[in-house]
């Protein structure tokens, strides 16, 4: 008899372990979120930031929301005396995060008194995160220079450190098109995310990169007067399988569809999994 309720304890261990040890289980949620669009912000701008905001408010609803704050202490010196001055800056997160769309986001377009209105309605899957994204420093470098504003033709790169060891991918994706462009790993990856070493500085998509595979330098450039591209940063301490034909063949670009529902997968499959969007902005000012 203590064989058996031995064994039995060790069976409930082993099950509770393996719960513990499985990804949250997806949820389908909606959002809707009324966005009062400032003069200087554009309709595209305006839109996607509508879109983001209306799967927080989800996110939000579903999940909850933590807060936490941080003090800020400066010195500084004017007239050989010196001014303390004390901050404290209050942060909501929300306990979520959103895995795919369901529907395409619906947006209406209203005015009152002359202000744009966008109201945009989300409908997708989710999942509960209550585990800490690690601290990315993520840049977009026009000619050098730190910017998500760019000329036709500006020099494009990439400034990327992390304080883990991981492996990365880096999407541009173009809503017009319909269509993912894989740009991180280069075509000589062999199909395979790009190893990072943790509180290292990297340089990417430009030949300071030891790896980038071309002679001249990644340009951006515009079709008319104005672009608007968003960039998705994918990374993980584990390794993840980039897309692949059913032969096994790495595919570098693909319809937006199939690069959602292959994100979704990995997603997934690994809750660590972190994901940086930011939306880069392309001028032609020569039309």
């Amino acid at each position: 008899m203590k064989t058996f309720i031995i064994l039995s304890v060790c069976l409930l261990s082993l099950c509770f372990r393996a719960n513990a040890s499985q990804p949250p289980k997806s949820v389908k949620i909606r959002g809707t979120y009324t966005y009062f669009v400032p003069e200087n912000v554009s309709m595209e701008q305006a839109r996607n930031t509508a879109i983001e905001r209306a799967r927080l408010e989800a996110l939000a609803k579903e999940f909850g929301t933590s807060v936490s704050q941080i003090n800020t202490v400066s010195i500084s010196s004017h007239n050989e005396e010196s001014q303390t001055g004390f901050r404290s800056i209050g942060m909501t997160e929300v306990k979520g995060e959103w895995l795919s769309d369901i529907e395409e986001p619906k947006i209406e377009i209203s005015y009152q008194d002359g202000q744009l209105i966008i109201t945009a309605s989300v409908y997708g899957k989710a999942r509960r995160r209550d585990n800490a994204d690690f601290d990315l420093l993520v840049k977009t470098l026009r000619n050098g220079i730190e910017s998500e504003t760019f000329k036709n033709n500006d020099h494009f790169s990439i400034g990327f450190k992390s304080p883990v060891n991981g492996y990365l991918s880096v999407y541009l994706l173009d809503d017009e098109a319909g269509t993912a462009y894989c740009l991180v790993p280069y075509e000589n990856g062999n199909g395979k995310a790009r190893e990072i070493k943790g509180n290292t500085d990297y340089r990417l998509l430009c030949t300071e990169d030891p790896l980038y595979p071309y002679d001249e330098e990644t340009i951006l450039t515009c079709k008319g007067d104005m672009e608007h591209n968003r960039l998705v940063i994918i990374f993980s301490e584990n390794g993840f399988i980039m897309p692949i034909t059913e032969t096994g063949e790495y595919v570098p670009q693909l319809s937006s569809d199939d690069f959602s529902e292959w994100l979704y997968r990995n997603r997934m499959r690994d809750p660590d999994l972190q994901i940086m969007g930011k939306i880069v902005e392309i001028r032609n000012e020569n039309n």
